[in-house]
């Protein structure tokens, strides 16, 4: 895993194409072949887990209505992977204040509810415990007071942090940006928005492999209109601004609430770009409101052609 916190966008801007010959990576190839093409590693949902897994240097578009639970989502698996060994950094202004965000880490960890209410809520001794926890394994950027950040100005917060967060196991590391339109978009004079976002994603990319990170971005889709009275379930070259968002994603996942009134989440998968990974699928999982946590409900994921 590569976490030296060297200044990306110094090598970036240095760096020039290279030739290479296959006979360079035999030794890779051949350990692939002993030991098989590695899965990633697993989400906590057994039904998800059969459509997609996680691994390093990749980065995965997750879309969805306002309100649909995009960012809960992603904070309940980042849970379920920190009890893995997994790292987190996490740039979500709209999580704001951050002691609120950590409120709800903390019932996600502890299956309680963080204030007074329904259910037996967490005691002190156990919110200051997975306030430890939360500690040991997230860690968060806090927007400018002026202006949102660009990518490059994320990038240079976090890539130093990596090596020391990463640890001397080497553990894998995550990346949050939620949501993308809290990140600074002005591009300019002559660069078109299709031609800004092409260029950003690609940036991104090649950073979560530089560093054998893996990245969630959040981006909400554009306006659609209803069908039959009812949303349609957005794909990824619906998320406002360009297709690259499916183009370049290396999976792209969609959180879809076909029903308000019952508590179950539809989680989508869209894309998988290597099949040793996952595949498209569709699953639906179980909301608590109280702690924030999903639970398998379905034993059998429905298969892609159930969407419509």
């Amino acid at each position: 895993v590569m976490h030296d916190g060297a200044a990306f966008l110094d090598q970036q801007a240095a760096a020039r194409p290279q030739v290479v010959r296959a006979k360079s990576y035999q030794a890779k190839v051949e350990q692939l072949w002993t030991d098989g093409l590695p899965r990633g590693s697993l989400t906590g949902w057994s039904s998800l887990d059969q459509y997609y897994t996680v691994a390093p240097g990749q980065w995965t578009l997750v879309t969805g209505y306002p309100c649909m639970g995009k960012s809960e989502f992603v904070d309940a698996l980042a849970v379920n992977l920190s009890h893995q060994g997994w790292k987190f950094l996490v740039y979500s202004p709209e999580n704001q204040p951050t002691e609120i965000h950590l409120a709800k880490l903390a019932e996600k960890l502890a299956g309680k509810p963080f204030g007074a209410g329904a259910g037996e809520r967490m005691s002190l001794a156990e919110a200051q415990e997975h306030l430890a926890t939360i500690n040991e394994r997230f860690r968060f950027v806090q927007p400018a007071l002026d202006s949102p950040p660009t990518i490059p100005e994320l990038l240079e917060a976090i890539t130093p942090e990596l090596a020391e967060f990463s640890g001397a196991d080497s553990a894998p590391v995550g990346v949050v940006i939620d949501p993308w339109n809290e990140v600074e978009t002005s591009r300019q004079a002559g660069m078109s928005e299709t031609e800004f976002v092409s260029k950003s994603l690609t940036q991104l990319r090649n950073w979560c492999r530089h560093y054998s990170v893996h990245l969630w971005l959040v981006a909400h889709p554009q306006k659609m209109k209803r069908e039959n009275g009812k949303l349609p379930i957005p794909t990824p070259d619906s998320v406002s601004g360009s297709a690259h968002f499916w183009n370049k994603a290396d999976c792209a996942l969609t959180v879809h609430i076909a029903d308000r009134e019952r508590p179950e989440v539809n989680i989508l998968v869209q894309k998988m770009r290597f099949k040793h990974l996952g595949r498209r699928g569709l699953i639906t999982l179980r909301y608590d409101i109280s702690t924030g946590r999903y639970r398998d409900i379905s034993v059998l994921p429905r298969p892609v052609t159930s969407w419509a």
